[in-house]
C-alpha cells in the first residue's frame, strides 16, 4: 500500500491547498455590489429625511412661538 511518508506528504499538501484556497475572500459579485449601493442609498435618504424633519420641527416650533405671542398680545388688547 502507501507508505507513511507518502500519506503524510499527501495530507500536508491537501492541508496547504485547502488553507490557501479558503483564505482569500472572493471579490463581491454583482448582487453584493448592488446591495451595497442600495444600502448606501437608504442611508443617504435616511440622513436627508432626518435633516428635513429637524428643519420642519424647528420651523413649526418658531411658528408656534409666534402664534403664542400673537395670542398673548391679543389677550392684552382685549383687557384694555
Amino acid at each position: 500500500m502507501y507508505s507513511m511518508k507518502t500519506t503524510a506528504m499527501t495530507l500536508a499538501a491537501l492541508t496547504i491547498t485547502l488553507t490557501l484556497g479558503c483564505s482569500e475572500e472572493p471579490a463581491p459579485g454583482p448582487a453584493e455590489q448592488a446591495g451595497a449601493k442600495i444600502d448606501q442609498a437608504v442611508e443617504t435618504a435616511g440622513q436627508k429625511t432626518e435633516a428635513a424633519l429637524d428643519k420642519a420641527g424647528n420651523y413649526t416650533g418658531e411658528k408656534l412661538d409666534e402664534a403664542g405671542k400673537a395670542m398673548e398680545h391679543a389677550g392684552e388688547q382685549l383687557k384694555q
